[in-house]
């Protein structure tokens, strides 16, 4: 009886060891089985990719969108091809969601945020647009499309300066005429030398700045800007928008107002501007107050100033 006891145990030790060897052969089949299927698989996205792309070349984008319908598990490409499909159908939201999702499985790829600010370029969502580039910018700074695209995002904006940083990158923009509304008062060859930029050259971000400061440097010009303004060869004109001081003042109201503006601190403050239209400016006060009597006359040209004091 002892004896017949340590054989069955002995006989189960053997079962489970044959089990393991039919379980162990078993897994061997499924693997090897499945390994052909995945291979199978893989091809068949290639060769799914390859026709999209085929589709692609010959611009046949609703085929291509149609497509997703039973798009096995897309790769970045996948979404990009995807991306440009639904964009050439004017299906914005989906082509921003399939940008963003090949721009997740490949966050180098600066053909993503390129794309994405096109999408909201057209969705007329410029500061979206300009962020999308800013991204891509920071993945290929030198890339000419990106910063063309940026630079017209900013000058549609008004941020002209902005405009520059990104359009000089790319020899841009080229100037054909230099104009002034309304035609200033003061001599001619004051403001040409006030202009440190000149026709038939890029306008560069460093000269608007030197013009800008130039202008300031007149005194005769309270409120103005620099405009471009688009031609159809291309080419920019420069617009210099202006409200220019003249003399004691335009009208007979501007002038009472400069002259007793101080009235209520017994003062009176006479001005002149832009004397014999030679950027000559003359600011005066006179103060009768008892305790505050005071006489100044300050008399400034471009680029000089100087100041006199009584």
């Amino acid at each position: 009886m002892e004896r017949r006891r340590k054989m069955d145990a002995a006989g189960r030790a053997s079962d489970r060891r044959a089990l393991n060897r039919i379980l162990f052969a078993v897994l061997l089949l499924v693997v090897f089985a499945s390994t052909p299927a995945l291979g199978q698989s893989l091809q068949g996205d290639d060769r799914d990719l390859a026709q999209i792309q085929k589709l692609a070349a010959e611009q046949r984008w609703q085929e291509i969108v149609n497509l997703t319908r039973t798009a096995p598990t897309p790769s970045a490409e996948w979404y990009f091809q995807y991306g440009t499909a639904f964009a050439k159908v004017e299906r914005w939201d989906d082509a921003s969601r399939a940008f963003e999702a090949g721009f997740r499985l490949q966050p180098n790829d600066q053909r993503f945020p390129v794309e994405l600010a096109a999408v909201a370029f057209k969705q007329k969502h410029y500061p979206a647009a300009a962020a999308y580039l800013r991204r891509a910018l920071k993945l290929a700074p030198d890339d000419s499309y990106g910063n063309d695209f940026l630079g017209t995002i900013y000058f549609l904006q008004g941020n002209l300066e902005a405009a520059l940083k990104y359009w000089n990158r790319v020899g841009k923009p080229q100037i054909a005429e230099a104009q002034s509304e309304p035609t200033p008062l003061v001599h001619p060859t004051l403001l040409d030398h006030a202009f440190a930029f000149s026709p038939a050259n890029t306008l560069h971000l460093p000269e608007l700045l030197t013009t800008d400061l130039r202008i300031r440097g007149l005194g005769i010009f309270p409120n103005y800007r620099f405009d471009l303004q688009a031609r159809d060869d291309g080419k920019f004109d420069v617009v210099f928008r202006n409200q220019e001081r003249n003399g004691w003042g335009w009208n007979r109201w501007e002038r009472l107002f400069l002259l007793f503006r101080g009235l209520p601190f017994q003062s009176v403050t006479p001005e002149f501007y832009d004397l014999e239209h030679d950027a000559v400016n003359i600011q005066s006060l006179f103060r009768w107050d008892a305790q505050k009597r005071r006489v100044l006359a300050q008399v400034w040209t471009f680029p000089a100033e100087r100041e006199i004091s009584l």
